[in-house]
């Protein structure tokens, strides 16, 4: 099928409730066995929660993609399932004592502005959508290996630090093309 005639055919409509949602929204229930492990000191229990939440994450597009479910609605909830769950982890740890504060603070700052500068995007181009980062893909990624690092008793400190200039320059990067890079497919 050509370009032309993917553009002008109607988009198949995929119900909310679909086996790749059911497999994203799972990963909440790995939350309150998360802090059970965390406040128990269980430190290879909470690494277990955080790599099951993790396996989930990447199961949830295997699903889309087998039972042909994938949605832009299945798309926006995985990145906000990643920022709420990857979000709670890191505070969590952060709460205990486990991974440092600041650098926790300011991850979770510049997460909030991406989804601030994302759904600037959305308005932009006029209709639900998800912003495609290669980028902030892999600081998703990162993050999960932080969690890793901050329940596996590592040590943290020099990994956490590094890791808000390089979620800086992605967020800069992201918001340029969010903000004023014309929107991709749109006619001039």
């Amino acid at each position: 099928m050509s370009a032309a005639a993917k553009a002008s055919a109607p988009e198949r409509v995929v119900s909310k409730l679909n086996p790749a949602n059911a497999v994203t929204a799972s990963r909440f229930l790995c939350l309150p066995p998360f802090v059970w492990a965390v406040d128990n000191g269980f430190h290879q229990w909470a690494t277990l929660f955080v790599l099951i939440c993790g396996l989930l994450d990447k199961v949830d597009g295997l699903v889309a993609k087998i039972f042909n479910c994938r949605s832009v609605f299945g798309e926006l909830f995985d990145a906000i399932t990643d920022g709420i769950c990857y979000g709670f982890c890191l505070i969590i740890l952060a709460a205990y004592g486990w991974v440092p504060v600041i650098p926790v603070i300011a991850v979770i700052g510049l997460g909030l502005l991406n989804s601030a500068l994302r759904a600037i995007y959305v308005k932009r181009v006029g209709r639900a959508t998800n912003y495609k980062s290669y980028a902030m893909e892999r600081i998703v990624a990162y993050t999960a290996y932080l969690l890793g690092f901050g329940t596996s008793n590592f040590e943290v400190d020099f990994y956490y630090w590094l890791f808000v200039p390089l979620m800086v320059v992605v967020v800069i990067h992201d918001a340029k093309r969010m903000l004023i890079d014309a929107i991709p497919g749109a006619t001039a």
